[in-house]
């Protein structure tokens, strides 16, 4: 998809962006040369970034860095449903630099250079990293401008050496789409993000990108290094894996409201990218919650 290149404006006399969000409804997938530092006190939704796909729970905690593209969508139905809650994330932008140009190069701050490099992976940390970075973050919309930035200065370097993350992109994923191809990747995901629920045929989406349907598989597996049916899969069991968490779900409500029309084609598929069946997924899930 083609990513927009977004502006973040920076508070007057500070060098971070603190702020609240709510992922809005409109949520473009686009990039910045700020590295991105998120905690969702409180959400539900789908976290794309790069080639990766993953659901977004409650205490979550992630780095993105520079020029990484990545979108958050809301989990439109949840919300429709609950028109009374809202998601909460804090957000934290950055330049590599703000602190300096050469602060990472020394012996002290090297960790946090260290960081940045494996955050063109985009990182979601877990365990006791994410607990900890996640009051932290909570807290820091509070602090002066001197304090927050004292206070993300050893954030980074604790999260900098923590090992409990992980990549939120593929090995090897690169942004250097040109420009046509961006365009015409961004039309397949946005009007996949949004129809995966359904039946969706090549059909309906190889005119998206101007191309024959037998071109379309060509060239999109040749831009994403999977298949457009591999990228609707994962897109569905990322959402079958945020439903399976309530422990008011059952496996096969998860299977059909995902976009799955065969339970044991759905099995399949999960077992295949989870590396556990539906079943053992929502068990263990729900005694870590």
């Amino acid at each position: 998809m083609k990513p927009q290149l977004r502006t973040i404006p920076h508070p007057a006399g500070a060098s971070l962006t603190v702020k609240h969000d709510d992922i809005p409804e409109s949520n473009p997938w686009h990039y910045h040369p700020e590295l991105e530092l998120a905690f969702a006190a409180r959400a539900r939704g789908t976290r794309f970034v790069g080639d990766g796909i993953s659901r977004i729970d409650d205490g979550d905690v992630w780095l993105m860095g520079c020029n990484l593209p990545h979108t958050c969508q809301r989990d439109r139905a949840h919300y429709a449903a609950h028109p009374d809650e809202c998601p909460d994330l804090t957000i934290v932008q950055f330049l590599p630099d703000f602190l300096g140009p050469q602060l990472w190069e020394t012996p002290e701050f090297a960790p946090v250079g260290e960081l940045f490099t494996r955050a063109s992976r985009g990182l979601r940390f877990t365990g006791g990293a994410r607990a900890r970075a996640g009051r932290r973050l909570a807290h820091l919309p509070a602090l002066s401008p001197t304090a927050r930035a004292l206070e993300l200065l050893a954030l980074l370097d604790e999260l900098a050496r923590s090992h409990e993350f992980e990549y939120l992109t593929r090995l090897g994923y690169e942004f250097q789409f040109p420009e046509v191809d961006s365009l015409k990747i961004n039309r397949v995901y946005e009007f996949t993000i949004n129809h995966f629920r359904e039946e969706i045929r090549l059909d309906q989406v190889a005119p998206l990108a101007n191309l024959t349907p037998s071109a379309f598989c060509r060239y999109f597996k040749s831009r994403t290094r999977r298949s457009y049916f591999e990228y609707l899969t994962e897109v569905r069991i990322s959402y079958a894996c945020k439903l399976l968490q309530d422990e008011h779900a059952d496996v096969a409500q998860a299977c059909y409201a995902s976009g799955f029309n065969n339970l044991t084609h759905f099995h399949r598929q999960f077992k295949t990218l989870m590396s556990m069946t539906p079943g053992e997924y929502a068990r263990r899930s729900r005694v870590v919650s």
